[in-house]
């Protein structure tokens, strides 16, 4: 094996310096955010949605039951997976010793 870096040293350099240039940014914005006077009123609270996240969940997990399944149908159908030759084993057949 080979111990080269897979990519340019100079990407971590680079990448340090747009770590420390996203931060500063981020300062800055904070700073301007907090110079601005808060101008928006008082709106009230917030009513919930009501979206419950398990029947949601539910359909995402039967949606992908659904897709496995028409998967191995069409595998099936095209005979790719294999299963059609589990009418031809013979369990109670012995194999030989190996020598």
């Amino acid at each position: 094996m080979r111990s080269e870096f897979r990519f340019p040293k100079a990407a971590v350099v680079l990448m340090t310096i747009i770590l420390v240039a996203i931060l500063v940014v981020i300062e800055r914005a904070k700073s301007i955010q907090a110079s601005i006077p808060y101008a928006n009123p008082h709106v009230g609270p917030i009513k919930e949605v009501g979206i419950n996240v398990f029947p949601l969940l539910l359909l995402v997990l039967l949606g992908a039951c659904a897709a496995a399944t028409i998967g191995w149908a069409v595998v099936f159908a095209l005979h790719r997976s294999g299963t059609h030759r589990f009418s031809k084993v013979d369990p109670s057949h012995t194999r030989p010793a190996a020598d």
